[in-house]
Formats: structure tokens, C-alpha cells, sequence
């Protein structure tokens, strides 16, 4: 019976370690399905410089004077210059998205889209390679609000603009405190209260920032 036990204990250990290895391997392809976007604002006060880097849909706008000021644009499959970089690595877009499956062309991450031989990874069909664009600081910039994807569905550039402008006029004391719950109600705001009412805008993730130049 002991026989019977190891020989048992060892079928059942071998089963377990070729499960584990074809988990690993599932968690290895899920792992190059895994992505993210960028988006990075670096302001630089001596030189009166603002450093903006964007890979993705991610985006930041500037109010400025009562004005929204786009910093970044979003990589999606309608442009163009993306268009023209994908089929140039040999893929195509299909009902909006790369290869029918991601709706965005710039991203960190995502690996299974960068294998290609023979390309840079500024030529792959989803490079991480980021615009960058400097603009400069002025005294009418006000404030730039940064925020991922699921920001921008519910509100254009203008409309996000406008609703920080009206809530820093609400508290002009201007505290940490007080700009925290701006951000926290602009992202109550947009999200949606049921996906079955917004037909699913609101409801993708949102993380965002606020950055407010002192006068």
C-alpha cells in the first residue's frame, strides 16, 4: 500500500508541475497582452518651460486665461501618421482597433504587438516611443489637468476646462485640501452612476491630476 501511495503521490506530483508549467505559460502570454499609456508633464521654472511626453490616450490640457490649451494628443488608429506607421509594420486596422484588437497605437507594455524582426521599436505597430512637445510657461497659465483615457469620454477639452475653472472660483483659497476635492468631484462626476444608462461611458478607469501654477 505504501508502494501504491508513492506511485500515486508522484503521478499526482508530476501532474501538478506540468499544470504549473502550462500556467506559466499562460501567465507568460497574458503577461505580453499587458500594456499601459503615458502620459508626463515636467515643468521647468527657470527656464519658463513646460515638457510634455505622451504615449497613448492619455492627456493633459492647459487652462489658460479662461482658455483649454491642448498639451498632448491621443495616438488612436485614425490618425494618419499612426495609420501609415501600422501598415508599415505589416498590420492592419480593423473596425478601429490594431490587428482588431487594441483601439489605441502608442502604449508601454503590450509586447506581443513589439516581436517583429527587422523593426525598430519606434516602427512597431504599437511602439512605447512618445511625442514630446515644449511650450512655454507663461503668466495667464493657470493650471494643466492631466487624466487617463476614461476622463476624456464623458467631457471634451473645453468642458473639463470650464468645470475646473468654476470650481476654483468656489475656493479661491486654493488648498491642498480644496484642489484634492475638485479632482475627487470631477472624477464623481464623470463617472457613470450605470453602464446600462451612459451605454458604457464612465465606466472605463480614471485617474487624474491637477496641477495648479501659483500667482
Amino acid at each position: 500500500m505504501k508502494i501504491l501511495n508513492d506511485v500515486t503521490n508522484k503521478k499526482k506530483a508530476n501532474e501538478a508541475i506540468e499544470a504549473g508549467e502550462e500556467a506559466g505559460e499562460e501567465d507568460e502570454l497574458a503577461l505580453d497582452s499587458i500594456g499601459c499609456t503615458a502620459n508626463v508633464v515636467m515643468v521647468d521654472y527657470e527656464k519658463a518651460k513646460i515638457h510634455v511626453a505622451n504615449a497613448g490616450d492619455s492627456r493633459c490640457v492647459m487652462g489658460r486665461d479662461g482658455t483649454a490649451i491642448a498639451l498632448s494628443f491621443d495616438h488612436k488608429p485614425e490618425s494618419q501618421v499612426e495609420i501609415d506607421r501600422i501598415e508599415a509594420a505589416g498590420s492592419v486596422v480593423t473596425e478601429g482597433r490594431v490587428d482588431g484588437h487594441l483601439n489605441l497605437t502608442r502604449a508601454l507594455g503590450d509586447l506581443k504587438f513589439k516581436k517583429k524582426e527587422g523593426l525598430t521599436p519606434e516602427q512597431f505597430c504599437i511602439t512605447a516611443n512618445p511625442d514630446v512637445f515644449t511650450y512655454d510657461l507663461t503668466p495667464k497659465d493657470d493650471f494643466i489637468l492631466m487624466g487617463c483615457d476614461g476622463c476624456w469620454e464623458v467631457k471634451s477639452n473645453e468642458e473639463m476646462v470650464a468645470w475646473v475653472y468654476q470650481k476654483l472660483e468656489e475656493v479661491p483659497d486654493r488648498s491642498i485640501e480644496s484642489l484634492k476635492k475638485i479632482v475627487s468631484d470631477l472624477l464623481n462626476e464623470l463617472i457613470s452612476p450605470h453602464h446600462s444608462q451612459t451605454q458604457g461611458i464612465g465606466c472605463d478607469n480614471m485617474t487624474c491630476i491637477l496641477i495648479v501654477f501659483k500667482k
